[in-house]
């Protein structure tokens, strides 16, 4: 009698993580960015059909370019603002230290501005696939 074959292990390749609460702790403003694009009863209609919150990017996509243009500056200012006080998350080097020994790719997926993403470099030391701004 033979011995079924055990399945493959299954290996993991990759770990693709986000910033904001993930990799750095998040301290941008983001109900007073969404009120500052939005406006305060735009905001609060929108709160109040989005109870798990909301995505100001993609609630802007359908604006004309010109109000896309003022709303990504005010989200840029807010962003810039979260940069002042950056800080990686407790954690998150230790963790990146494990995947590296058990060589686990690791990628970083973000829609935080570019200059975010370049601080966190500065800050964290480690090296990532290249920053892609989803």
């Amino acid at each position: 009698m033979s011995t079924p074959a055990a399945p493959a292990k299954s290996r993991l390749r990759g770990v693709v993580f986000d910033m904001d609460g993930t990799l750095t702790v998040c301290l941008i403003d983001f109900p007073g960015m969404h009120r500052a694009v939005l406006g305060e009863d735009e905001y609060e209609r929108v709160k109040a059909e989005n109870p798990s919150g909301i995505d100001i990017l993609q609630h802007i996509e359908n604006w004309s370019p010109e109000e896309q243009i003022k709303a990504n500056k005010i989200i840029a200012d807010f962003e810039l603002q979260g940069l002042q006080r950056l800080q990686v998350m407790p954690g998150a080097a230790e963790l990146c230290g494990f995947l590296d020994s058990k060589k686990i790719r690791r990628g970083l997926i973000t829609r935080n501005i570019k200059e975010a993403v370049d601080l966190f470099h500065q800050q964290f030391g480690k090296r990532w696939k290249s920053p892609t701004r989803a």
